[in-house]
């Protein structure tokens, strides 16, 4: 393959931010830059170089990339504190309702829904790592409540590996519960279950998977899932594209009318990552 080749080759996957292409030639015409950045290429630079301007186009696709990667982030933590006027009048309504019946119930949902609001609130969620614990507190909170509210109609199941703990991006899975919830479980006649499965694959892979038989999706809203104008996903588009940044995977989701959806993802570590308990000590300096 000639290296315009490769190039398209690699803007099938990532796009022009997630992986920046400097292509280097012999020789440039004016067919031949055409070619380059027709193939998606961001920069082209002629042999012979000199060392100082080959340093300085890569420092500046290196700081467009880490400058966009810090943008995906922050995008995230802005839709995650986004809480949803609904989400909080219907919380609020139910430990009302509780408060009539069952005190000590409403204690616990308010307390549950302090918990969420913090960590929603959370500037670790502006951070590039977090950790898969982390992101389970926040899940739990946030399911404790929506089970109060749907009561029976929410079943909750989960596989989860004993001690399992690993490092992620933040908030990389509650939106996808929060997306089974909201638009799999509650709009489906009766409710039904969401299902967490977190599994340790090998040393420094792990799969996580967010499944319910709720209502479904289409094939053709399907093929929509991951553009950024679709109004039926939680940050999905923002989740694939950090993913991508963190381990080069993507998403994988499959979806059957009045059957559930499954969305699912795997997150292989680098030798050299840092482990959670390191995390921590980093964050206390």
């Amino acid at each position: 393959m000639t290296g315009f080749e490769v190039c398209m080759k690699i803007r099938e996957r990532f796009s022009m931010v997630d992986l920046p292409v400097l292509i280097i030639t012999a020789a440039i015409i004016g067919h031949d830059k055409y070619k380059a950045f027709h193939a998606g290429a961001n920069d082209i630079l002629q042999k012979p170089y000199h060392y100082s301007e080959f340093m300085a186009r890569i420092q500046n696709l290196i700081m467009m990339k880490h400058t966009a990667n810090q943008a995906t982030r922050m995008e995230m933590a802005f839709l995650q504190s986004q809480i949803k006027p609904h989400f909080l009048y219907n919380v609020l309504n139910t430990i009302i309702s509780l408060t009539h019946l069952d005190i000590e119930k409403a204690r616990e949902v308010t307390e549950e829904f302090t918990k969420y609001l913090r960590m929603s609130f959370d500037f670790q969620n502006t951070s590039a790592i977090s950790s898969f614990r982390h992101e389970l507190s926040i899940i739990n909170s946030y399911l404790s409540i929506e089970k109060t509210r749907f009561g029976n109609r929410l079943e909750v199941l989960f596989d989860i590996d004993e001690d399992i703990d690993f490092i992620l991006p933040p908030l990389m899975i509650q939106p996808l519960v929060e997306n089974a919830v909201l638009h799999g479980v509650s709009k489906k006649r009766g409710g039904g279950w969401i299902k967490l499965t977190a599994k340790k694959q090998s040393k420094n892979e792990y799969y996580i998977n967010v499944e319910d038989n709720g209502a479904g999706i289409t094939l053709e809203k399907q093929k929509d899932l991951l553009s950024a104008d679709f109004d039926r996903s939680v940050g999905l588009k923002n989740i694939n594209q950090r993913l991508k940044h963190f381990c080069g995977s993507e998403l994988m989701i499959s979806s059957t009318p009045d059957a559930g959806t499954s969305v699912s993802m795997l997150i292989h570590l680098a030798e050299t990552t840092e482990s959670p308990a390191e995390l921590k000590d980093t964050e206390r300096t």
